[in-house]
């Protein structure tokens, strides 16, 4: 077996561990599958595929979306949306939150409520009717006799998690996806979720933001957005404080806001050119370094590990962050017991961004 297929194989296995809510290999260990096969193969559908596969084991039954669900390419930094905002010329935009949960689709037939499915793979998903109908903010019956599909995201908000999971679950996105999925008590914690939408289909208003207009009429809760251009999204991503929003969320949606034009530029790999995501910087913490170890990576090279005290950082707890190469170990200059600033990179990859105690102890 070569590099390549090795690689592909044991992210796909993964993912869909990942996406089922069985993960058994570690955020870091994963992303660095991944860097090493876009190195080697940045077409791989290990890479560009949407999702996941519902498990075979799942209790819920398979369904077919009669629209795929797809998902966005990302940015993670000023420059690389201004090279990506660049390419369309675009006027006005509309901007949105980049929820943090677990993607739906409701279909409703003669304004009824008909089916509730998950993302799966974006072809293929599970059949949450039962589950989803018990959550508050899903109307069961809307007040025009519509036949339409409704994407969006069914998310914890942060205050019912902190009140009644906490103790039990890392944070509000696993907790929500993993009871929209609980059969226990037949589904009775869905009345903690919520469903926020942000698309439909068979309806076509000329402008994308006439779309949140037209859910809120028909009674659907929806993130907030605003209209503007490149330096609006500028201005409102430096500014927005999410730690006082109701909702997690990672980063921000930005689309054309011409339904017309946004059309015109296609999608490749069911990720619409004209649509972006810009996630946000990475949360930081405050650890204390307590050794470095070296172990062989998967290109063969040792590597150093650094072992911290454990701190919390967006629900995952982190002890130990790879160094990645000899050269980022030589400019930390770290020592036993030296303050470190801790981050998860695209809320993921666990990273030592600097030594704070550097400075004042040179010379």
């Amino acid at each position: 077996m070569d590099k390549i297929q090795e690689l592909s194989e044991k992210i796909i296995k993964a993912r869909n561990e990942y996406y089922n809510l069985t993960p058994k290999v570690s955020d870091q260990i994963y992303d660095a599958w991944v860097d090493e096969l876009k190195e080697l193969d940045p077409d791989n559908q290990a890479i560009t595929s949407i999702g996941a596969p519902v498990a075979e084991g799942s209790v819920w039954s398979k369904i077919k979306h009669e629209i795929p669900m797809g998902s966005l390419n990302k940015v993670n930094s000023e420059s690389e949306f201004i090279d990506w905002s660049n390419k369309f010329k675009s006027d006005i935009y509309l901007i949105t939150w980049k929820l943090d949960g677990s993607s739906m689709e409701l279909q409703y037939r003669n304004g009824n409520l008909i089916k509730a499915i998950s993302r799966g793979d974006g072809k293929i998903g599970e059949d949450l009717t039962k589950n989803a109908k018990q959550v508050p903010s899903i109307p069961h019956k809307l007040h025009v006799p519509l036949n339409i599909n409704i994407r969006g995201e069914i998310i914890m908000k942060k205050s019912v998690f902190e009140e009644v999971y906490k103790n039990d679950y890392a944070n509000p996105r696993n907790t929500a996806a993993g009871k929209i999925r609980d059969k226990k008590n037949h589904g009775i914690d869905c009345k903690n979720l919520e469903f926020l939408s942000y698309d439909l289909h068979n309806q076509k208003p000329e402008f994308m933001h006439e779309k949140f207009e037209f859910l809120h009429d028909l009674g659907f809760k929806t993130p907030d957005y605003i209209i503007g251009d490149i330096n609006k999204i500028l201005e409102y991503f430096k500014e927005i404080n999410r730690d006082k929003l109701e909702y997690e969320i990672d980063g921000l949606v930005i689309s054309i806001n011409d339904s017309k034009i946004l059309e015109s530029f296609g999608s490749k790999n069911m990720k619409p050119e004209g649509q972006i995501a810009w996630k946000f910087d990475s949360q930081m913490k405050e650890s204390k370094a307590l050794d470095v170890i070296w172990q062989v990576g998967l290109s063969g090279r040792l590597c150093p590990v650094l072992i911290v005290e454990p701190v919390n950082i967006g629900g995952v707890e982190i002890s130990r962050i790879s160094l990645h190469n000899l050269s980022l170990f030589n400019e930390l200059k770290l020592w036993k017991g030296c303050r470190v600033l801790i981050s998860r990179r695209n809320e993921v990859i666990p990273y030592c961004e600097y030594n704070l105690d550097l400075e004042q102890n040179i010379g």
